[in-house]
């Protein structure tokens, strides 16, 4: 949870209002069909990147795409849109969004990351 946590903060200075431009310019990582990975905020390969990558993986498909889907849309804004991200404990995986026109909050909750997630085949 730690690494989690740590990767929310990295990925909150990414979106913010002094870097919100600077990403932009980077929207295509986030473009249709891209998926998500954890390499737009850690490095690849690292510990941290392994842990985030893996968790991003146990998302339902879905809800990464709807994340995904709600990155580039901010990014690519006449605009470009800050957001604020957070993430909260939930046996279901959800995403809860707020667009507030000049910013948005994306709020996702799902199981710690050392939980088994039905879904994905990997329960006991």
């Amino acid at each position: 949870m730690p690494m989690l946590q740590a990767f929310l903060s990295d990925l909150n200075r990414r979106f913010d209002n002094e870097r919100i431009t600077d990403s932009a310019r980077e929207a295509k990582a986030f473009a249709p069909g891209q998926g998500l990975d954890a390499g737009f905020v850690v490095k690849k390969g690292s510990a941290a990147y392994k842990v985030v990558q893996a968790y991003i993986n146990k998302m339902p498909d879905q809800l990464a795409e709807s994340v995904r889907g709600t990155i580039y849309g901010a990014l690519t804004a006449k605009r470009p849109k800050p957001i604020t991200f957070a993430w909260a404990p939930g046996y279901d995986f959800q995403m809860h969004v707020w667009d507030y026109g000049c910013g948005m909050t994306v709020l996702v909750q799902g199981r710690y990351p050392a939980d088994k997630t039905p879904n994905r085949g990997d329960a006991p």
